[in-house]
């Protein structure tokens, strides 16, 4: 095989792997998988969890007692002062140095650092649910995207086709003009309807554009342009919605619903709060235990000669125990306030708790208003549709039969695409109907990569 011949295969397979990669067709979840890994806003989210857990440990640590080393030292004195060690006048230059070894644990502060311990515990479960409830969020962000890619997909298939009809009708004219069977005038109306056909497939694909660059954004996806594999026909209307149970949603929702958890764990932390507020009215009750030495040239045995470094290190030990009583009398008011304050904080999440209940109440009670509203709606518009197209159907034998103008088709025309594209869009509606639906039941689960390859 020649050297031009190899070079030539390479460059096909290079291409077509390249081409092979551009053409990825993207279903929702695999979507909805990509940004839960590369989305910054969740990495970010992943950080603040971290730090609530590192917190939380840390609140563990501190239960054990502290210990703490005296780095040995060594200090050279000049001119008249005290030798600590000896306790004697120097009037000379001398070294001294000294070490120590200590040990510090409160025996009773009111259970202080267990509600300590607690409340981080309770932080570090909120972050969680933080992070879970942006899941969920950023979830549901990739799936208006890529609904709003599917409905511009849809909506540029229709005008499109529309234009390839009044291409050939512009065709037809323009011999039937050449005949003298037809005016100019109508020759006229056809082009301004093509010239309008181009400018609504020029917009339509540019909104198609957007949608797609505002998805692969969201997702981080290093590239603007991206293929969804979602069939148009796919997007049906489910009838099992119907009848829905508001009472029975919003139960199941209070069960996982990580806002509704977020909140109920906000009033655990403030009543934990208040318990740690109020250790500071009772006393506190600390142990401490130690060891120094020290070392000094001035130090003499018996004898008048200077004692032995190891000798000294011994012979100046000090050990010591100490239990201490801290009994709070007057504090300036301020542990009053504090604890007043920590009250109200219990009585503003206890609100804050039942306000996001009612929200969440409110919005799945509109939830089935819109979907019962969507699916009554959706029964008339496909009659529509059926109408439209029939009455185009006519308009077009008329036309072709001199009966009425090119006007007249344009507005058959015009009626029936206005009613496929409100037929698009309330399928693309229900489908975000029945996926917000199924959250609230419990039975949406958050896609991963794992799950996608594996399946």
């Amino acid at each position: 095989m020649g050297r031009p011949l190899k070079t030539f295969l390479f460059l096909c397979f290079v291409l077509h792997n390249s081409f092979g990669f551009s053409q990825k067709s993207w279903t929702l979840d695999e979507c909805i998988a990509y940004a839960l890994e590369h989305n910054l806003g969740q990495q970010n989210q992943t950080y603040n969890e971290a730090i609530g857990k590192e917190n939380w440990r840390q609140s563990k640590r501190d239960l054990i007692p502290q210990i703490g080393v005296g780095s040995p030292s060594y200090a050279v004195n000049y001119g008249r002062t005290i030798d600590p060690i000896t306790n004697t006048i120097v009037d000379t230059k001398y070294g001294s140095g000294n070490g120590s070894l200590s040990s510090s644990i409160v025996l009773f502060e009111t259970f202080k650092k267990w509600n300590t311990l607690a409340f981080q515990k309770i932080q570090f479960e909120t972050s969680k649910q933080a992070t879970e409830q942006y899941k969920y969020d950023l979830a549901f962000k990739i799936m208006n995207l890529f609904n709003d890619v599917l409905f511009n997909e849809g909506a540029l298939s229709i005008v499109t086709e529309q234009q390839a009809i009044n291409l050939l009708y512009l065709k037809l004219i323009d011999s039937q003009v050449k005949l003298g069977m037809k005016a100019k005038a109508d020759l006229y109306d056809i082009e301004a309807t093509v010239s309008t056909d181009e400018l609504n497939v020029l917009q339509a694909n540019n909104r198609l554009k957007e949608s797609k660059l505002a998805l692969t954004q969201e997702m981080n996806l290093p590239q603007n342009d991206i293929e969804l594999l979602a069939p148009l026909e796919n997007q049906s209307i489910n009838e099992s919605l119907l009848g829905t149970n508001a009472e029975s949603l919003f139960n199941n929702a209070q069960k996982f619903l990580p806002a509704l958890q977020i909140g109920a764990l906000d009033l655990m932390a403030a009543k934990k709060n208040l318990a740690i507020t109020r250790s500071s009215f009772f006393p506190k009750l600390t142990f401490n235990t130690g060891i120094n030495t020290g070392y000094s040239p001035n130090r003499l045995d018996a004898s008048g000669n200077e004692m032995e470094f190891w000798e000294q290190i011994k012979t100046n030990t000090n050990k010591y125990i100490v239990l201490s009583l801290y009994i709070p009398i007057f504090g300036n008011g301020r542990n009053w306030s504090n604890t007043k304050i920590a009250k109200i904080n219990i009585q503003k999440a206890d609100v804050d708790l039942k306000q996001k209940e009612q929200l969440v109440y409110k919005e799945i009670q509109k939830l089935i208003q819109k979907n019962e509203a969507l699916f009554a709606e959706e029964k008339l518009n496909s009659k529509k549709v059926e109408l439209k197209e029939l009455a185009l159907t006519i308009a077009q034998k008329k036309f072709k039969n001199g009966l009425i103008s090119i006007y007249d088709l344009q507005v058959a025309n015009n009626e029936f695409i206005g009613a496929k594209i409100d037929q698009l869009q309330m399928r693309i509606q229900f489908n975000i109907q029945k996926k917000t639906l199924d959250f609230y039941n419990g039975d949406f689960i958050l896609p991963s990569t794992i799950q996608i390859t594996n399946n």
